[in-house]
């Protein structure tokens, strides 16, 4: 388990669709998906086949009703930078331009991590902490746009032109 992430001690129980005994997540990842999910141990079902997403008793998150992208589930949405809050590249930038290039997200995932809230190591896909490529896409957001007539521009200009050129 990665130093970031942790799980509680509690008893997991099969997914009530397909049997597969998943981690315990807890509600945190569930919460960016169903706004009114009570506190609890939800799980993770990693049965890549089965379309629950989390599920707790009877009740469950199943792929189509996610907003993006968890773990091995619903590819057909927006990968999130973030898999256990479910911040897309498009939410951190938001983020930036609401908050005069300070980032809430990534102060409230730091919070989240110290409080053991993330499951890093069961919903993101590489296994490891997404704070890394949190940091590095905000980073992403803050480089320098080429400035007209600079070397850097007049180059980005000539391959449009040429492009252009190409397709026409």
């Amino acid at each position: 388990m990665s130093s970031c992430c942790s799980t509680t001690e509690a008893t997991a129980h099969p997914c009530p669709q397909c049997g597969h005994v998943g981690p315990i997540v807890g509600t945190s990842p569930v919460h960016p998906h169903l706004l009114d999910a009570v506190d609890g141990d939800w799980q993770y079902c990693a049965n890549e086949s089965c379309e629950v997403v989390f599920h707790l008793g009877a009740d469950t998150v199943e792929t189509g009703s996610v907003s993006t992208q968890v773990g091995c589930k619903a590819t057909d949405k927006a990968a999130p930078v973030c898999f256990c809050f479910a911040h897309t590249a498009s939410s951190l930038g938001e983020d930036l331009a609401a908050n005069d290039g300070v980032s809430q997200i990534k102060a409230s995932i730091r919070v989240a991590v110290a409080d053991s809230q993330c499951v890093c190591e069961h919903l993101n896909p590489s296994g490891k902490c997404c704070l890394a490529d949190v940091h590095r896409t905000l980073k992403s957001f803050s480089r320098p746009t080429p400035v007209s007539g600079t070397p850097a521009m007049r180059a980005t200009n000539h391959r449009t032109e040429t492009n252009l050129e190409q397709s026409r």
